[in-house]
């Protein structure tokens, strides 16, 4: 009997013994880099599609820039926060329209983005002043890093 409960601890012992492994951690996933020179076109429902250059810095998941189009007189300021490959934020927009007037607003934007390309809508479109031309609504850049 006296063995049977001895064989029966060291085997409960050695069934515990052995080398223990630490779980792995779940990856959350890389964060893309945007940094760089982007272009591509805006689009918007209201307005032509023109073609559009942006440039980003990224310090981790927060990313800032600013945005042209080559092909009229818009610009603006981009800050966002990437998460992944999910970028949420905002553009800032100044227009010029034929009169010389020129109109800002803002638009809240979200999307998707690679080390390649990044498509960002925001279906609100530009919210400002009241302009004498439409602000972009429905809008959509598509851009491949340059």
């Amino acid at each position: 009997m006296r063995f049977a409960v001895i064989l029966a601890v060291t085997v409960g012992c050695a069934a515990c013994a052995g080398t223990s492994t630490a779980p792995s951690s779940v990856s959350a996933g890389t964060t893309a880099n945007v940094a760089g020179t982007w272009g591509g076109t805006i689009a918007s429902s209201n307005n032509s599609t023109e073609q559009v250059t942006l440039l980003l810095t990224q310090s981790g998941s927060d990313v800032r820039g600013t945005w042209t189009s080559t092909s009229v007189s818009w610009s603006g300021q981009v800050t966002a926060t990437l998460n992944g490959s999910t970028l949420d934020g905002q553009v800032t927009f100044a227009g010029s329209v034929t009169n010389g007037t020129v109109c800002n607003g803002s638009a809240a934007i979200t999307g998707t983005a690679n080390d390649t390309a990044m498509t960002l809508t925001s279906p609100a479109g530009v919210v400002g002043a009241a302009c004498p031309a439409p602000l972009p609504v429905g809008i959509t850049i598509d851009v491949r890093r340059q």
